[in-house]
């Protein structure tokens, strides 16, 4: 009986270490090799999105340190003669290398080979490549689970280290840089009360932007109005009225809220056509009990063509901070938050889907409408 508890308690506590690296996110790097076109670049990227959603490890901000970057390596290059068409197949290594973005720590590298063929061209015969690669393989599993149980022990090993370091950060002034090497730590680590604490007063003692006051130009008086004698003037012909085609309402927007004890106030969504981004203005209310801190991020974007967003930060404006971690949300006290999405390449009247994550609370925005400036 008393070896039987022994083991039910040593699966509890090794269930809570797996459960706690699962908070460990990632986000798509661009490859950095050459020679490669933007159409594959992109390719590539958004293959390595789609493997970090199907492993559920996508991060909400661009804050976050932890990238997974691609990288293809082109082989043999071969094409068919003597047939109806002309084949083009090539073969090549398909890596992923798991880094920290700030000090270029290497976590983990996952490698495997791929072919494609295409009638055309060799740039044809890439993109079947990519397409080929299963976002289902085991290897890239296996490469996640992997890369976070290392970036777990790392920062375990590493905590009072990277604490003096980022402390000796703030003590020179370097707010921003201590913020940016502070991000990177994640839940699981044993000083992540203390990381959160640091956050907080680096926030306290950031300086605030003096905001721009426009200078005021002196008018001068109007010209004096002479008297104009009254002429009868024609009565103008009525102008024809051409119909306005009827415009397509709007589907209704909806907002849902997973968790009873939290209450959620959206502002406005407004996009800026020139810097190709949207920006979401959103207020949060603790109605439960008292949370000292939490973790704020959206962690989705779809536009009404399909176009997934992956490029979210947070803006620090209207009095928001800017940062995902350590947020204060006393009881009843409304926190303000601005989300700001980038690479929105062509303006959308909606969002079909926004996902905004408050801890473990979920606030989901269906058919979310979008004002462009």
């Amino acid at each position: 009986m008393k070896k039987n508890i022994i083991l039910w308690a040593l699966l509890f506590v090794v269930s809570l270490g797996a459960a706690a690296q699962e908070t460990i996110h990632f986000v798509a790097g661009t490859p950095a090799q050459q020679g490669l076109s933007q159409k594959t670049i992109d390719a590539l990227k958004l293959k390595v999105e789609q493997i970090i959603a199907r492993n559920n490890a996508g991060a909400a901000s661009v804050y976050n340190a932890f990238v997974i970057q691609p990288e293809l390596v082109l082989g043999e290059t071969k094409k068919t003669e003597g047939l109806l068409r002309d084949v083009t197949l090539v073969t090549g290594e398909f890596s992923l290398t798991a880094r920290n973005k700030y000090d270029d720590s290497v976590y983990g590298t996952s490698v495997i080979e791929v072919q494609g063929d295409a009638t055309g061209s060799k740039e044809d015969a890439i993109a079947s490549l990519i397409s080929s690669i299963k976002v289902t393989d085991p290897a890239f599993v296996r490469f996640i689970r992997t890369t976070r149980k290392r970036i777990a022990e790392f920062y375990d090993q590493n905590c009072s280290v990277i604490l003096k370091k980022a402390q000796a950060l703030v003590a020179a002034g370097r707010m921003e840089e201590a913020a940016d090497y502070l991000s990177a730590v994640p839940a699981t680590a044993p000083c992540y009360d203390e990381v959160i604490t640091l956050l907080e007063k680096i926030g306290k003692n950031k300086p605030e932007e003096t905001p721009d006051v426009p200078e005021v130009v002196p008018q001068e008086p109007a010209p004096e109005v002479q008297p104009v004698s009254e002429e009868p003037v024609a009565e103008a012909e009525p102008e024809s009225v051409v119909p306005q085609p009827e415009t397509t309402p709007l589907p209704e927007c909806k907002i849902s809220v997973s968790c009873n004890d939290l209450s959620f106030e959206l502002v406005s969504c407004e996009g800026n056509e020139t810097a190709e981004s949207i920006r979401i203005y959103a207020r949060f209310t603790n109605t439960g009990v008292t949370n000292n801190s939490a973790t704020i991020r959206m962690t989705s974007a779809i536009d009404p063509n399909g176009a997934t967003f992956t490029n979210f930060s947070q803006v620090e404006t209207n009095g928001c901070t800017s940062w995902t971690y350590g947020n204060k949300m006393p009881k009843g006290i409304k926190i303000g938050k601005v989300f700001e999405i980038k690479g929105v390449n062509s303006p959308c009247t909606t969002l079909s889907y926004v996902e905004i994550t408050v801890d473990n609370c979920k606030v989901i925005i269906h058919n979310l409408p979008v004002v462009w400036k």
